[in-house]
């Protein structure tokens, strides 16, 4: 009897004494940084591209030497009047220099322009600046939606074991939505829903109520109906 109980504690002692140089060894590994790394490595081309919206500056500058606003000017600031009034997110700025009577003249033109396009002229900007060039420039900041830079070539693709995704796998298709994106917000918020018609609405629930078809029902019937027959025929 004695023996068995020797024997025992002598197991339960040598458990513990592995139990110890376990957690010892995975103790080392740890503080060697060999074993364990629970650092967070994105695994899609959405998390290392992620889409952002920022602003960034639009500049037009007009050449007011003439003292007016020629054809081909005039057709680009017309352009431009468009595309503030619908993506400025600032005022739009005008200025000219102060030395200058024709670049004077221009800029006013400018304004007239710009305010004859829809732009309100409480957001229109005017001032001068100390110089004796004829230049008028326009300006506004616009909201545009923009990723990192492509190019991350820092691995070899030849040496990747894993077959996991490169750095650069799918940098250009991010680029490519954030480019042709027609509102940028829409990344932050999303675009609002147009408000339904209340007049089909009211007799599409009519006809739910009393247990008919309703339009939409009757529609995707006929179409399966129509599909029936041409795979009969």
């Amino acid at each position: 009897m004695k023996t068995l109980r020797k024997n025992s504690s002598a197991a339960a002692h040598a458990g513990k004494a592995l139990l110890l140089a376990s957690g010892l060894l995975l103790s080392g590994c740890v503080l060697d940084g060999a074993a364990i790394d629970d650092s967070y490595v994105a695994g899609n081309h959405e998390e290392r591209y992620p889409i952002r919206v920022a602003e960034a500056p639009v500049k037009m500058n007009i050449d007011g030497r003439g003292g007016a606003l020629g054809a081909n000017q005039l057709n680009s600031v017309i352009g431009f009047a468009q595309d503030a009034r619908n993506t400025a997110s600032s005022r739009i700025s005008v200025r000219y220099a102060s030395g200058s009577s024709s670049a004077r003249a221009v800029a006013r033109q400018t304004v007239e322009v710009l305010a004859g396009q829809g732009v309100p002229r409480g957001r229109i900007s005017t001032g001068s600046h100390r110089g004796s060039g004829a230049m008028v420039t326009l300006s506004f900041m616009r909201k545009v939606a923009v990723t990192t830079e492509c190019g991350d070539w820092s691995e070899n693709l030849a040496g990747d074991q894993y077959n996991e995704p490169y750095p650069n796998q799918g940098c250009a298709l991010q680029q490519n939505i954030a480019a042709m994106v027609a509102n940028p917000e829409d990344f932050e918020t999303p675009h609002p829903m147009a408000p339904a018609t209340a007049a089909s609405r009211s007799a599409a629930m009519v006809k739910y109520n009393k247990g008919e078809a309703t339009s939409a029902e009757s529609g995707s019937s006929s179409a399966a109906g129509a599909s029936s027959s041409a795979l009969a025929n």
